[in-house]
């Protein structure tokens, strides 16, 4: 009897261990899965700006994006350390503040793209999806894929545990590598009204792209050719950190038949930000404006980012909308 006794509780008290054991994993799936919210979300990744005109176009595309996607927590990260930490510091400049009242609270305290994913993992795993606001696939894009990429990665002794089991990152406007021809036919689409500006103006258009010292970036040359294709050969690509610079481009436009007087500068970047605003139209002798007058042409300078531009900014959408079917898969 007494046998009975101790092989029935020792049953019992197995069962009692099984049962801890189930809760506590349930404790953790818990944790891991159903914090709230739940709701998906999207970092949208940016190089950033510190000039209050331009943030502007960040914003225009932010609104872009949470109106095509409302189920959604939709975030901003800022991929430059420099103007974070320019805009942290405004965050306790209350003249700046009352200075420019239509800065948005989660400016002031931007972070980077870890940080804003870890605030995200932090409510619990979900889908996220990150969308570089880049142009191309450059520097920035590439630092910015490789950290999605090692998050994705990033596996765990229980996987239910994993930060991240449903995340991926959307391509730059232009596409992958030297660009994808769907993505700068896009872009060409997106570009009309400035092409057909230059038009009206028997004017030129020239493009300022960022580029890179140490990469090579084909990109701008095709775009350009499709440029050229859809609207005329008085279209000209340069970059700021590369070649063509603005003497390659000012030359080029002084040696083709029936060369205009006249170009049209605009920024072939997110934002009219610091390079636009001084590398592009400042006063200085190695600006673009500057420029172009030594090679006897007139310039008109064009500050507003391609982020105004409701059109690109619908190229950003597009690339989420493409991209969440893919995350959502794994």
């Amino acid at each position: 009897m007494l046998k009975k006794v101790c092989l029935n509780l020792a049953f019992l008290a197995l069962m009692v261990m099984v049962a801890q054991l189930a809760l506590s994993l349930a404790a953790q799936k818990a944790q891991a899965f159903e914090r709230t919210p739940q709701k998906p979300a999207i970092v949208l990744a940016a190089f950033g700006t510190t000039e209050v005109g331009a943030v502007g176009s960040i914003l225009n595309i932010r609104d872009k994006v949470a109106a095509a996607f409302p189920d959604h927590d939709v975030h901003l990260a800022f991929t430059s350390n420099i103007i974070r930490s320019i805009w942290h510091e405004r965050d306790s400049d209350r003249a700046f503040k009352k200075e420019n009242p239509g800065i948005p609270k989660e400016i002031y305290g931007i972070g980077n793209a870890l940080t804003v994913l870890a605030g995200i993992q932090e409510e619990g795993a979900r889908l996220v999806l990150v969308q570089s606001l880049h142009v191309t696939d450059g520097e920035e894009y590439q630092d910015l894929a490789r950290l999605v990429s090692a998050l994705s990665g990033y596996e765990t002794v229980k996987p239910v545990l994993k930060p991240f089991p449903w995340i991926g990152i959307g391509k730059p406007a232009l596409g992958l590598k030297d660009g994808e021809k769907g993505n700068i036919d896009r872009a060409v689409q997106a570009l009309a009204p400035l092409a057909e500006r230059a038009k009206n103006s028997s004017a030129a258009l020239v493009l300022m792209g960022h580029g890179n010292e140490h990469m090579t970036q084909k990109v701008f040359g095709r775009l350009e050719k499709a440029l050229r294709e859809a609207y005329g050969p008085q279209v000209y690509v340069g970059t700021v950190e590369a070649v063509p610079g603005p003497e390659e481009v000012a030359a080029a436009i002084k040696a083709s038949n029936d060369a205009p007087s006249k170009v049209l500068l605009a920024p072939l970047m997110i934002v009219a930000g610091d390079h636009a605003r001084n590398d592009m139209a400042g006063d200085e002798p190695d600006s673009w404006v500057s420029i172009m007058k030594a090679a006897g042409l007139e310039s008109e300078c064009f500050l507003e980012g391609l982020g105004s531009n409701d059109s690109w900014a619908s190229i950003y959408v597009e690339h989420l909308q493409a991209l969440a079917p893919t995350v959502q898969a794994k």
